[in-house]
């Protein structure tokens, strides 16, 4: 150790070789400017909005804005724990492949299924059904921390095999689907139910927001 101008200067230490870090697949980029636009979405539909809003269901039978988000958290659990574990699969089976990656019809055609505006409706079972009716504290976390899981399984499935590794359905376990195409989906389900909540913000009779909200 040496002293120069009154100060101690340490030699400094080697530092190990980092590895630099893998570049994203581009598809893989695609999604995750998708996860980014659905949560900034999101944000926009929740602004503001008071607990009797958040809960307030247009029609008997239909959803509030806070069921339309509570169905979302139910079904990306689903979707998450059935991707984190293809995507374990794949690294530990090497199943490597940069793309380009091409899709069958039953996939492309389940996926725009989903996409909003729906003309397709049909009956959510029983499991993915959303409570009658949840706090924002309840619901807006963890649909955020969620979509932050999403995003981060993305990274770790970049540069795996979308198309060869499979992913069951949350829904109807024996359909299986691309791991590529099941990140699809999710992020149209997302779109989906988001758009319904913005339905019925725009709802005849939506309340307006209370002064002490």
């Amino acid at each position: 150790m040496a002293a120069a101008h009154g100060r101690l200067c340490v030699a400094a230490m080697p530092l190990p070789p980092r590895p630099a870090p893998r570049p994203l697949n581009p598809e893989i980029e695609r999604l995750l400017f998708q996860i980014k636009v659905i949560k900034l979405d999101a944000d926009g539909v929740l602004d503001g909005l008071d607990e009797e809003q958040f809960n307030w269901n247009p029609a008997p039978g239909q959803w509030s804005i806070a069921q339309c988000f509570d169905h979302l958290n139910v079904t990306n659990r689903f979707f998450l724990k059935n991707l984190k574990e293809a995507v374990a699969s794949g690294r530990q089976t090497g199943r490597i492949d940069d793309g380009p990656y091409s899709y069958g019809w039953f996939s492309r055609w389940f996926f725009r299924m989903n996409e909003p505006p729906v003309k397709l409706k049909v009956k959510a079972p029983q499991r993915f059904v959303p409570a009658p009716r949840r706090s924002r504290e309840q619901v807006v976390p963890e649909f955020m921390a969620l979509h932050d899981d999403v995003s981060n399984l993305l990274r770790d499935a970049s540069g795996l095999d979308l198309v060869r590794l499979k992913c069951p359905s949350p829904v109807v376990a024996w359909i299986k689907f691309n791991l590529g195409m099941t990140f699809w989906i999710l992020t149209a389900h997302d779109r989906r139910h988001i758009y319904q909540a913005r339905q019925v913000h725009a709802a005849p009779g939506f309340p307006r927001r209370s002064k002490t909200g």
